[in-house]
């Protein structure tokens, strides 16, 4: 987070909140909602936790904490309203130079939002691959732009796990309990587990569905993007039917287990680079790294016999002992070297995630409900794109070489602004005649 370490209370808003509220103003229903607005997204921006009583805290003349949890919770804004004028407001920016479709790429990834073991709903026990073990966490969907130097994130979706055969052996013991026990709290433990059961499996969406509404979401808000960007798990029908009805253009990662065609017969793509011979890979340099790819057009099973480019990678030199990194593509007619520098766009999300957990609270929040929790993602991809304003216009994040340069240089300069509005505040109390030690009191209250 950004970090006011000492206990200064905040007395403006900064800058880049105060400029942009126009864009997101209308939302909300009423003063009080709009202050609460404010007051959120400065603080995930400028505090040192994200936790509603943290962010109420940092300011003076603040109200009781509940206020502001009650914003997230129950009052009435639409969320997801909101989350479109950020994008709108990123795509001004965008376009206030000529901006190439071709050059746009649509990244779908998912990130772990860690937690411990609680009552938080929608919380679940998953594997995070990043780590190697499994987590308590909310695996989240998104979608990030990219166009050359710009990028931005677009928007969620929250993953609901649902294992049936897992749940299936749970509500059948269950069900055995109660018919051994027989009382009446026996029976309710079944109906409420029933009732949970159904909520659940209704709830339940794959992940490739969530990320090809996300892609249909993007086309709809006239993203200007021709590719799509993924990493194995989401290379499903699921996802890349919905590309293909697109007219999308889709670079992916690929599991090594995946079914081929070859010589009339289905067989995993870890056996058939068996087959193939270390004179069959060319090298190709990109940046400081080279890579010696060997390439083939195949029908995939799970893509319905589609025909794609599959591109097997080794970096710095064969090694056939070892399986190499597999990516395909429905462009059978781009070289490797394209392919592999496209899918390496992917780079950006990886990035944000750091920065929104690390900067934004993205993962810090005690919230309880679904839509609270969503709203403190959403609020923090709004603190991510105000950051935008700390840059020259139409430089991103990562790319801009002025005086800040991260995201976390960024919001150390709001911290930094937000000191001054401090200091001046405490000389004009000076010059109308207050005493240092009432408004110590003031600030201190």
């Amino acid at each position: 987070m950004g970090g006011l370490a000492m206990r200064v209370p905040i007395v403006e808003y900064p800058q880049i909140v105060r400029q942009n509220l126009p864009q997101f103003k209308q939302v909300f229903a009423n003063k009080n909602q709009v202050k609460h607005f404010c007051e959120y997204v400065t603080g995930l921006i400028a505090g040192e936790k994200a936790t509603i009583q943290a962010i109420n805290d940092l300011f003076l003349n603040k109200n009781d904490q509940s206020a502001l949890n009650k914003f997230l919770t129950q009052a009435g804004w639409d969320e997801m309203e909101l989350n479109r004028r950020r994008v709108q407001l990123e795509l001004a920016r965008l376009r206030r130079r000529p901006v190439s479709v071709r050059a746009g790429r649509l990244i779908i990834d998912d990130t772990m939002a860690h937690h411990t073991k609680c009552s938080i709903v929608g919380l679940a026990y998953l594997r995070d691959h990043t780590i190697g073990r499994n987590v308590w966490a909310h695996n989240v969907i998104t979608s990030y732009y990219v166009n050359r130097s710009e990028q931005f994130p677009v928007d969620f979706r929250l993953y609901l796990q649902f294992n049936r055969k897992h749940e299936d052996e749970q509500l059948q013991k269950q069900a055995a309990q109660m018919h051994t026990v027989g009382d009446l709290n026996a029976y309710r433990q079944y109906l409420t587990t029933l009732l949970s059961y159904h909520y659940r499996q209704q709830a339940y969406r794959p992940k490739a569905e969530l990320a090809a509404e996300l892609v249909q979401q993007a086309v709809r808000w006239q993203l200007p993007f021709s590719v799509v960007l993924f990493d194995s798990w989401f290379l499903r029908w699921t996802l890349v039917s919905a590309l293909e009805r697109l007219q999308l253009d889709w670079v992916g990662g690929c599991p090594k287990n995946r079914k081929v065609l070859v010589q009339g017969r289905w067989c995993q793509l870890q056996d058939f680079i068996r087959t193939i011979p270390a004179k069959a890979y060319r090298p190709y340099r990109i940046g400081s790294h080279l890579f010696w790819a060997f390439t083939k057009v195949l029908p995939m099973q799970n893509l319905q016999r589609q025909k794609v480019r599959i591109v097997a990678t080794y970096e710095d030199q064969v090694q056939l002992t070892k399986t190499p990194d597999f990516y395909a593509s429905n462009r059978k007619d781009w070289e490797p070297k394209r392919i592999l520098t496209t899918y390496l766009d992917r780079w950006p999300t990886e990035t944000f995630n750091e920065d929104a957990k690390g900067n934004l609270g993205f993962e810090a929040y005690q919230l309880q409900n679904i839509q609270g929790i969503q709203r403190h993602w959403y609020l923090s991809f709004v603190a991510y794109s105000l950051l935008s304003d700390q840059g020259h216009p139409g430089r991103s994040r990562w790319a801009v070489r002025g005086q800040f340069q991260s995201t976390g240089q960024r919001c150390q300069a709001v911290v930094d602004e937000l000191l001054g509005h401090l200091v001046h505040w405490i000389a004009r109390h000076l010059r109308q005649g207050e005493t240092p030690d009432h408004i110590l009191q003031t600030l201190l209250a």
